[in-house]
């Protein structure tokens, strides 16, 4: 215990010291976001800030074309991806390219942990989108996808932190998987939050951050609910770094406040597992 103690002592000192390299928000993603929160968000500035990286447009258009979004005809410009998947899909497909790059580390071990914890926050940004339609709130999808993609953002922090550390010589190579995993756990709430603050973005996605393990859910913002329960279906199947399978989903406290049935909350775990098989896909 005293040696777990210590890990987490040393691993808080170091991304609080300002030592711990930070990773910056993409400013192509921030740009797009800022665009979509407009009343009337243009398409062509959309179009002009992806076309500036003909890395992502290549990304974007492979995504286009999967098996998950597929129609008959090859989608091959970003307009005519625009046109296929709607404006506010191409664009949670641009923050999500964009943003896994904060979820990459040259360490192998640490490598493995950031590829659990991208396809948990995909699915989780999927899953939530996919609530806030079910619950027929088509204006908080955006915001949704948002929230659950960045919610474990301080996990990927955390675990950058720890390959930094690794490659200083500050702790040894063959850290325990429980002590990162406990590490994680505690740390990752309060230090995505602080992460999200500094990327200055806006105050629903930090409270989410921060909140999204919290057990007494009552009487809060929507968005963070339906990214709560997202999360907890994920959980439950073991999609990502946690794994708890005994949850019950359908009296948990967010599917209640969310009115979603026994019914609809099985139909989000199928439809849950067929997002991990897109993101999977999309990572091939």
């Amino acid at each position: 215990m005293n040696q777990d103690k210590s890990f987490i002592d040393t691993l808080k000192e170091h991304v609080t010291s300002g030592k711990a390299q930070l990773p910056a928000f993409d400013r192509t993603g921030l740009a797009i976001q800022e665009e979509m929160a407009k009343p009337d968000p243009d398409m062509q500035v959309i179009e002009t800030h992806i076309l500036r990286d003909p890395a992502l447009t290549s990304q974007l258009l492979k995504l286009a074309n999967s098996s998950f979004y597929r129609g008959m005809l090859e989608v091959t410009t970003v307009r005519n991806a625009i046109v296929r998947l709607g404006l506010a899909e191409v664009s949670n497909l641009v923050t999500m390219l964009t943003q896994k790059k904060s979820f990459t580390a040259s360490d192998p071990f640490i490598r493995d942990y950031m590829e659990d914890l991208w396809i948990h926050s995909v699915a989780c940004a999927l899953g939530a989108k996919w609530i806030a339609k079910e619950c027929r709130m088509p204006s908080k999808m955006n915001e949704t996808f948002f929230a659950g993609l960045l919610h474990d953002i301080g996990k990927a922090f955390l675990l950058l932190a720890i390959s930094d550390l690794k490659r200083n010589g500050q702790i040894g190579e063959n850290v325990p998987a429980s002590f990162i995993e406990e590490a994680l756990d505690t740390l990752h709430a309060a230090l995505g939050a602080q992460l999200l603050k500094t990327w200055n973005l806006p105050e629903i996605y930090c409270q989410v951050a921060r909140h999204h393990h919290d057990e007494d859910m009552r009487d809060r913002d929507v968005i963070l609910l339906m990214v709560s329960l997202a999360n907890k279906v994920l959980a439950k199947a073991g999609i990502g770094i946690t794994h708890t399978p005994d949850i019950d989903l359908a009296t948990s406290a967010e599917a209640l406040q969310l009115d979603l049935s026994e019914i609809k909350v099985a139909e989000l775990e199928l439809t849950v597992e067929d997002y991990v098989a897109f993101i999977k896909e999309g990572n091939a």
